[in-house]
């Protein structure tokens, strides 16, 4: 694709990324507030809540398989439509259990929009620099974060529940409209250097996960990956808990922590990627794990309100950065594997690390502290830290440019040369 087209193709990736997110920031607060609603008992309030994710750990490495084979345009299109008639058609039955059909059905097939897009992304940002490495994903997580969920309460005032979810599904179809103008219609897009087309079946599956075994670098950033959205998950559904109980916080002031810490999230990951690019890989990585590893053991102590609030920022910061990070490691990995894997793999990994974060944390949180749990995470944060630091100590190992930016990598060789 030449310089000019890519150009062109930019904005439109990032109105679809800012779509994606707002019609699931929407839809989180509407599936939530319409649940009560329909006075679903608490056990159908669960299986509403586990809905929304489980058939994500079961799609994402077909489409990402899928996607490789045919390339993101089909499947990115098929899924902006089917997530978009399933919300539409949500309301049309007012039961506790068509409510958790459609849900489920949108897990299901919500892999064919965000593992596509993420292939895009990946694709795009030999393009774009590590200046602009987390633009996609910022441009996402406002709408997920911040705009969405306000909107959703709006809308639902105004519009009710049948209006606020033929919104919903507007936003998707909106994003199918954008499509074409985002995302080129060629296989060659998810191609990379993967060469032949995958087959799509178990035995590819089972190639991807081999993957991670195999490719000591995809599996170390997988599991940085795993780590940050499972603290993320933790933090998100727990800290309002933990701001009502041991803090005295009301709840709009637990509420407002919670946004002040996906403002920070989304604040990183539209500039710390000036940062990457001026650093490199290695010292970034290092500076966000550092970050990471201070929130957490902030977080692990009642140590008064004004550190809870610089804790929660810091947390926003950490997480955004490592995403950044990972992200452009998975690009220059997926140059080589093929972006539709990779992007399979990282859509896999990403929601089954938050899954098991909310379900392992409340878990432990009632044999100890809720805020205790952060003390391990932090732990754990100061051995990734360690990690990076030994590689940064034993290149020939891991090899020079196993954590480095593709441009950096290629102003290397070309000076080589």
């Amino acid at each position: 694709m030449n310089t000019e087209r890519r150009r062109f193709l930019l904005p439109g990736l990032i109105l679809l990324a800012a779509f994606a997110g707002l019609g699931i920031g929407i839809a989180r607060v509407a599936t939530a507030l319409y649940s009560v609603e329909l006075r679903a008992s608490a056990f159908e309030l669960g299986l509403i809540a586990a809905a929304q994710g489980v058939g994500i750990l079961f799609t994402s490495l077909p489409t990402g398989i899928l996607v490789q084979r045919h390339g993101p345009f089909l499947p990115l299109c098929a899924g902006s439509l089917l997530c978009g008639l399933a919300y539409c058609l949500t309301p049309a039955v007012p039961t506790v259990w068509f409510l958790l059909a459609a849900t489920a059905f949108v897990s299901f097939v919500m892999p064919l929009r965000f593992v596509s897009l993420n292939t895009v992304f990946l694709q795009q940002i030999e393009f774009v620099g590590a200046a602009r490495a987390g633009w996609f994903r910022g441009a996402h997580m406002t709408g997920f974060l911040l705009v969405g969920p306000l909107l959703g309460v709006l809308l639902l005032e105004r519009l009710g529940f049948t209006g606020a979810y033929l919104a919903i599904g507007a936003t998707f179809f909106a994003a199918l409209a954008v499509t074409p103008f985002a995302v080129e219609r060629r296989r060659t897009m998810a191609q990379g250097a993967a060469g032949p087309r995958p087959a799509l079946n178990w035995r590819e599956v089972g190639a991807q996960l081999r993957l991670l075994a195999s490719e000591p670098e995809l599996g170390r950033t997988s599991l940085f990956e795993f780590f940050t959205q499972a603290v993320s998950a933790f933090f998100s559904f727990f800290i309002v808990i933990i701001a009502l109980r041991d803090y005295g916080f009301g709840e709009h002031e637990a509420a407002l922590l919670l946004t002040f810490e996906g403002a920070s999230f989304v604040a990183s990951l539209f500039l710390a990627g000036m940062l990457l690019a001026r650093w490199g890989m290695k010292r970034f990585y290092l500076a966000s794990f550092a970050v990471l590893a201070v929130s957490l053991l902030l977080l692990s102590r009642h140590w008064g309100a004004p550190l809870l609030w610089l804790a929660s920022g810091l947390l926003g910061v950490g997480l955004g950065t490592v995403y950044i990070g990972n992200f452009m490691t998975y690009a220059r990995i997926g140059e080589r594997l093929g972006m539709g894997r990779v992007s399979g793999l990282s859509g896999l990994i990403g929601p089954a690390g938050g899954f098991l974060g909310s379900l392992l944390g409340g878990s432990a949180g009632g044999l100890w502290r809720l805020q205790a749990i952060f003390l391990p995470m932090g732990a754990l944060c100061l051995l990734f830290l360690w990690q990076v630091f030994r590689l940064e100590k034993r290149p020939a190992e891991e090899g020079a440019a196993a954590i480095e930016p593709p441009e950096i990598s290629r102003f290397k060789e070309e000076g080589a040369a």
